[in-house]
């Protein structure tokens, strides 16, 4: 009978919320992301971007002989996968940058673990967009994108380590953010932003600006995952269009797109 009791309860209390989200509940974008989730649990699939960059080896990008450190290991929603940080964490070791730059700091996994691998005299840059500027933004954002900016700090995992002197907690909206003191200046980018079609584009404009001598690595989280497809769109057609952009390539066994400009 409990058990009954408590479904009942559980029942009307789902019966309500629904009522509430689709009547006035997907006027919240959160809301909206919730809907969406809802149809692919019940079969609805919309038509996604198809992967069309070349691929190339995790064993031609950095060999598998490099050692690296890996710190934090446990994933959280919104992070990169533990072998990701170990492709990028390798892509920092054989090439030694001084100057690096991340656009999307959330948590501050990947910033750690770039300051990690780094060398002793490096500079890591992490630019995040604050809470405060959620409603605020130049651009559209993806649809979910807002929980993973609703967060107390920025670089949460970062604070309080040995790494923490090498990094610069940056804030902004990469589409009105003022990168000219780091144009000419930087040796690695990791784009992890904003992954609407809008903000990949204006991102990857913007960093080309930031390489050192118009030489140096860009790398760029989540392409060809099917809730991303905007995030696939663009790099796409960077791909399909720019000359700039011509040689980028996923990483296999990756969501990890890599241009290496040399």
């Amino acid at each position: 009978m409990k058990r009954i009791i408590v479904f009942i309860t559980r029942y009307v209390y789902a019966v309500l919320s629904c009522i509430y989200l689709f009547t006035i509940g997907f006027l919240f974008e959160k809301n909206r992301f919730l809907i969406s989730t809802i149809c692919e649990h019940f079969g609805y699939v919309e038509k996604t971007p198809k992967a069309i960059l070349p691929t190339i080896e995790l064993s031609e990008v950095a060999p598998e002989h490099i050692p690296i450190q890996v710190r934090e290991p446990v994933e959280v929603d919104g992070n990169i996968s533990l072998a990701e940080i170990a492709v990028i964490s390798k892509l920092v070791k054989l090439h030694n940058p001084t100057t690096l730059f991340e656009i999307g700091t959330f948590d501050g996994r990947t910033t750690l673990n770039l300051a990690a691998n780094s060398s002793q005299d490096a500079k890591v840059y992490t630019l995040d967009l604050p809470q405060e500027g959620l409603s605020e933004t130049r651009l559209s954002l993806e649809p979910g994108e807002e929980k993973y900016i609703e967060k107390k700090k920025s670089g949460s995992r970062y604070l309080n380590t040995d790494c923490e002197k090498k990094i610069t907690q940056l804030y902004g909206d990469s589409a009105t953010f003022d990168f000219s003191p780091f144009f000419d200046a930087i040796d690695f980018i990791f784009i992890d932003g904003s992954h609407s079609y809008e903000y990949i584009l204006n991102d990857s404009e913007q960093v080309l600006k930031l390489l050192r001598n118009r030489k140096g690595i860009i790398l760029w989280h989540d392409y060809d995952k099917p809730w991303w497809g905007g995030l696939t769109s663009a790099l796409n057609e960077m791909y399909l269009s720019r000359d700039e952009f011509k040689n980028i390539k996923q990483i296999k066994g990756t969501s990890l797109v890599c241009l290496i400009v040399e």
